[in-house]
């Protein structure tokens, strides 16, 4: 049943707990980020403030990132997979808009308002690269040549296990102001764009046009802005900061989506890089006609 439903990604063999992981973890962490927004909707209608600041999707955000290596085969499948993903996201987005226009709070709306349109162009790219373009792709193969529209960072199973490894240390730092009714969060995806760059960021050395490193060193920057300017709002509870925060964040998505995207097309790599995955990609894919007349 796997094999008619995930393609194992180039590089290691992959276990099929490792592909049903990669595909079934993205919906999970935005089913999450749903209950969250909706739990915090409740909770702005109630005078009791609510230990809970979304821990969980804060925790499990990192995996809707991961979506773009998700190893599905099945062009069909891969396209009501991201429009899945994209109403998922929206939902939560409209969550949180529904309840800063309950609280009065413009400011956030706006940023809001700003992910959902950032989402809705991140969405629509991911379908043109991994979709609309999916026949060149697998003509491009049958031919022995490599797709100019592959994954060029894939996440294998070692990746994931170093994901959690470095979330316990984090969140044992975050932990405390999650459950301190004192303070209040403002972000969602800091602590996942701290280890998305980290990730991104082994395959620097293989980058080779100055766009895809200048992208992926604006991104490191901007998410340290934002997390800097976190904790001087826990720290002085000034307003600015926390907006500072907010706008930080919304454009570290931008340019963590921009490398996303970016990562697809060979020509951000250099040539030996190129045509290592060209032999592994000939290898995998004889791997799989393999598998699949056995």
């Amino acid at each position: 049943m796997l094999h008619h439903i995930a393609v194992r990604p180039v590089g290691e063999n992959q276990d099929g707990f490792f592909l049903w992981a990669m595909i079934i973890l993205p919906i999970l962490s935005l089913c999450a980020y749903v209950g969250d927004a909706f739990y915090f909707y409740h909770v702005a209608h109630h005078t009791t403030p609510s230990l809970y600041e979304g821990l969980l999707s804060t925790i499990l955000i990192l995996f809707a990132y991961l979506q773009y290596c998700a190893p599905i085969k099945s062009r069909a499948l891969r396209l009501a997979y991201h429009i899945l993903l994209y109403i998922l996201i929206e939902v939560g987005h409209i969550g949180y808009i529904l309840t800063y226009s309950y609280k009065k709070n413009v400011f956030s709306v706006i940023i809001f308002v700003g992910w959902m349109l950032c989402d809705t162009v991140f969405t629509a790219a991911l379908i043109y690269c991994r979709v609309y373009r999916g026949c060149e792709r697998e003509r491009e193969r049958e031919r022995g040549h490599l797709s100019r529209l592959d994954v060029h960072i894939d996440a294998e199973n070692k990746d994931i296990f170093h994901f959690i490894s470095r979330l316990d240390v984090i969140l044992a730092l975050f932990i405390p102001i999650f459950l301190n009714a004192d303070f209040s969060t403002t972000t969602r995806d800091n602590i996942a764009f701290f280890l998305l760059f980290d990730f991104f960021s082994e395959k620097y050395e293989h980058f080779h046009r100055a766009w895809i490193k200048a992208c992926l060193y604006l991104f490191a920057a901007v998410t340290t802005v934002s997390i800097a300017c976190e904790w001087l709002y826990f720290g002085f509870h000034t307003d600015i900061f926390h907006q500072i925060t907010d706008i930080s964040e919304l454009v570290a998505a931008c340019f963590c989506y921009t490398l996303i995207i970016m990562q697809f097309f060979p020509y951000h790599f250099k040539s030996s890089y190129s045509e290592g995955r060209k032999q592994q990609l000939q290898g995998a894919a004889a791997d799989t006609q393999l598998d699949a007349r056995v």
